[in-house]
This record gives structure tokens, sequence and C-alpha cells, in this order.
């Protein structure tokens, strides 16, 4: 247990909340880390030093968005796995989408940039969309053959996207499963990642 708080605490640091020189920044880390965190990170694939850096791309992009506008920043959504950036979400300006594939292209850490842009939906899709992604995170939690903490997802107007890191293209295939079996999904699509697939 101890070396996973230690890891998270380095997560921190590099992300920039805590100096690492601070005699205090340890016992803050730790008391304003969630556990359920730590347990993602005892999970995850990658190394601790490639889920701070991972944290960190994914914090200064989208700091770097919503700075620039706060409402389109908060509407792209921001994933990096092994220095992978994905930019999703519902949006109409264009200019906006170019200058969200931009700043992630400039970030230090960054090998490359993918995009999945949906266009804006209706507000009364949003509790729907809402419910679509809890049940299937319910679905995901309740299969003990997979690491569901490794899995993210997104849901725009029905339509599904999962991300992350997973053991193996076995892992992969049974979050779409269990996604596709989902009332309200119209459609998935999977960016999940396994081993030798990065």
């Amino acid at each position: 247990m101890r070396r996973i708080l230690i890891a998270f605490f380095v997560c921190a640091v590099a992300a920039g909340l805590f100096p690492p020189d601070r005699g205090w920044a340890l016992s803050s880390a730790l008391a304003l880390t969630p556990w359920s965190s730590i347990y993602e990170v005892a999970r995850d694939e990658r190394s601790v030093s490639q889920i701070a850096s991972d944290k960190k791309v994914t914090t200064s992009i989208k700091a770097k968005l919503v700075d620039r506008d706060g409402k389109l920043g908060l509407a792209v959504k921001v994933y990096c796995f092994v220095g992978r950036v994905t930019l999703l979400g519902q949006l109409a300006d264009e200019s906006f989408k170019a200058f969200a594939v931009a700043t992630a292209k400039k970030t230090s850490g960054v090998r490359s940039v993918s995009t999945h842009w949906e266009a804006p939906g209706k507000e009364s899709t949003t509790a729907a969309d809402v419910e679509i992604a809890a049940k299937i995170r319910a679905a995901l939690v309740a299969d003990k053959d997979i690491s569901a903490t490794q899995i993210e997802t997104e849901v725009f107007g029905g339509k599904v996207y999962l991300l992350g890191m997973v053991r193996s293209r076995k892992d992969a295939a049974r979050a779409v499963a269990h996604a596709k079996s989902v009332s309200g999904v119209t459609g998935v699509t999977s960016l999940l990642t396994a081993p030798g697939k990065r």
C-alpha cells in the first residue's frame, strides 16, 4: 500500500499540484487523493511515470482550452494514454477544433493526436446520455474478469466511446459487448488500447 501511495504522490507532483521540495507535500497529496484513484493507479497497465506524464499532458491541454474559451473548452474531452492524445466532444466551432488540435500537438510529451467530433446534440439527450454512461459503468464494474477502472466512457446522443488501457483484446471486446447491451446505445466506438497495440 505504501508503494501505491508514493506512486500517486509522484503523479501529483508531476501534474504540478504540489512542489516536490516541500516537506508537507506528501501528506497534503495523500489527504486530497481519492482512494479510488489510488486503486486505479494500482490496476493501470502503464508505469507510474507514464501515468504521471499522461496526466500532466491532459491537465495542460485542458487548461489552455478553458483559458481560451470556458464553454467550448469544457465541451472538449481530453484523454492521454502513453502520450497519445484523443480529443472528442460535441462541437460545431471549426476554429476551436483547430485550436484544440494545435494546442495538443504543441504540448510536451504528446506523440500523436486524434479527434472524434460529434455534432452538438439537443439538451434533452443529456440526461439519457448520463444514464447510459452509468449503466455501462455498472456493467463493467460487475464484470470481475475485466479491470473497469481503466476504461473511460463518453456518450453523445447515444453514441458511446470507450477509452483507456486494458490488459488484452479480450477485455476490450468484453467492454464493447457490455456497452452494446445497454438500452439507448446507438453505436459503440472502441478506442481501447491493449499491450502490443500502442
